[in-house]
C-alpha cells in the first residue's frame, strides 16, 4: 500500500506545473508500469527469482523515470519493499539493498533536483517499508523452521508408537522361542509364527506412515537431497519453484527424486549435480543431472522402479546418458492413471 501511495506521485509534478498532454502521458506510463512490477512482485512473493526479477527491473526504471521528472522518485519504496522478499529475509542483505537505495534517493535528487524535503521522505518510508518486511520475511521463516521441527517431532513419535511396543514384543518372544525350542519345539513354532505375523503388521504400519509423510514434501525431499548430494562431496545445485501440485503427484516426485539421487550417489562418480523442478503449461518437470561418468549402460531396477511410479500417474520418463547423465520427469497436471510412459 505504501508503494502504490508512493508511485501515484508521479501525476503529482504534471498537476503542479499544468504539463501538457504529452507529460501526463509519460507520467501514467510510468504509473502502469510501476503498478504492474508491484502486482507481480505481490501475487509472486515466494518467489524468490521473479521478486529479484521485478527488484532489479524497478530499481533500473526508477533511477531513469527519476532522471526524467522527479516525481519518479516514488517508486523507489518498491524496491526497498521487494528487497527482503528477494533476498530470503537476510538482514545484512536487506539492510544493504535498503541503503542504497536511500543512496541513490538522496544523490540523484541533489546531482538533478532543487532542493527539497520530498528525497527525505521517501528515504525515511523506504526504511520504514523495508524494515517492516524484512521484519515480516523472518517471522515467516521461523515459522517455517518450527513447523518443520514440530513435524519432525510428530514424525519421531509416530515411529516410536509404532515400533516401540512392536520390537519389544517380537524380542521377548524371541527369547521365548529359544529358550523352548529344545524343550517344547511345537511352542517355539508357534511363537516364531507371532513374530512373523507381528512383523508383517509393523511393516504394514509403517509404510502406511511413510505414504503420509511423503504426502506434500516433496521441498523437504529437495532438502533432504541436497544434504545427501553434499554429504558424498557433490556440490548440488537446486532450482524448486513452489508449485501446487496434487497430493499423488507429490508423493511420487518426491519418491522419484530420493531414488534418482540415490542413483548418483551410488553410481555416478560425479562432482556436481544439478536438481531443478518446474510448471511448464500443462505439465510439471523434474530434472536431475549429474556430471558423472555417464555412457552407455543398461537401466538398473532404480530407473525402472521410477519408470513404473511415474507411469502409474500418467507421466514420461526420459533418461540420457553421455557425458554425465540427465533424467527428466514430466508429470502432467491431471492425473492420467495408466498413462505411456517414455
Amino acid at each position: 500500500m505504501f508503494g502504490v501511495v508512493g508511485i501515484a506521485y508521479v501525476f503529482v509534478d504534471p498537476y503542479l506545473n499544468d504539463a501538457p498532454w504529452i507529460e501526463w502521458l509519460w507520467a501514467s506510463v510510468a504509473f502502469v508500469i510501476f503498478f504492474a512490477l508491484g502486482a507481480v512482485g505481490c501475487i509472486y512473493w515466494s518467489r524468490r527469482r521473479v521478486v529479484q526479477r521485478v527488484c532489479i527491473t524497478t530499481a533500473v526504471l526508477a533511477v531513469l523515470f527519476t532522471a526524467y521528472r522527479p516525481n519518479g522518485v516514488g517508486s523507489f519504496i518498491l524496491v526497498a519493499g521487494f528487497a527482503p522478499l528477494a533476498v530470503g529475509g537476510s538482514i545484512p542483505r536487506s539492510a544493504a539493498i535498503i541503503a542504497a537505495v536511500v543512496l541513490a534517493v538522496l544523490v540523484e535528487w541533489w546531482l538533478l533536483w532543487p532542493p527539497s524535503a520530498i528525497p527525505y521522505v521517501v528515504a525515511v518510508e523506504a526504511v520504514l517499508v523495508g524494515g517492516g518486511i524484512t521484519f515480516v520475511v523472518r517471522q515467516q521463516n521461523a515459522l517455517r523452521q518450527t513447523l518443520k521441527t514440530a513435524e519432525r517431532e510428530r514424525i519421531a513419535r509416530d515411529l516410536h508408537d509404532i515400533l516401540g511396543h512392536t520390537l519389544s514384543v517380537i524380542i521377548l518372544k524371541s527369547e521365548l522361542a529359544s529358550r523352548l525350542l529344545e524343550h517344547d519345539p511345537k511352542r517355539a513354532k508357534t511363537e516364531i509364527e507371532d513374530v512373523e505375523r507381528i512383523s508383517r503388521n509393523a511393516l504394514s504400519e509403517v509404510r502406511d506412515a511413510l505414504v503420509g509423510y511423503h504426502a506434500g514434501d516433496l521441498v523437504a525431499e529437495f532438502d533432504r537431497a541436497k544434504s545427501t548430494l553434499e554429504t558424498a562431496s557433490i556440490a548440488a545445485e537446486c532450482h524448486y519453484e513452489p508449485v501446487a501440485m496434487p497430493v499423488a503427484h507429490e508423493r511420487v516426485l518426491a519418491l522419484v527424486l530420493r531414488e534418482a539421487v540415490t542413483n548418483v550417489v551410488r553410481h555416478a562418480q560425479a562432482t556436481h549435480c544439478r536438481l531443478t523442478l518446474r510448471e511448464t503449461d500443462s505439465a510439471y518437470r523434474l530434472e536431475v543431472r549429474d556430471d558423472g561418468r555417464g555412457g552407455v549402460h543398461e537401466e538398473g531396477m532404480g530407473i525402472r522402479g521410477i519408470r513404473e511410479r511415474v507411469g502409474a500417474i500418467g507421466g514420461k520418463v526420459a533418461w540420457e546418458a553421455g557425458p554425465g547423465t540427465e533424467l527428466t520427469i514430466t508429470v502432467p497436471m491431471v492425473a492420467n492413471a495408466g498413462g505411456e510412459v517414455g
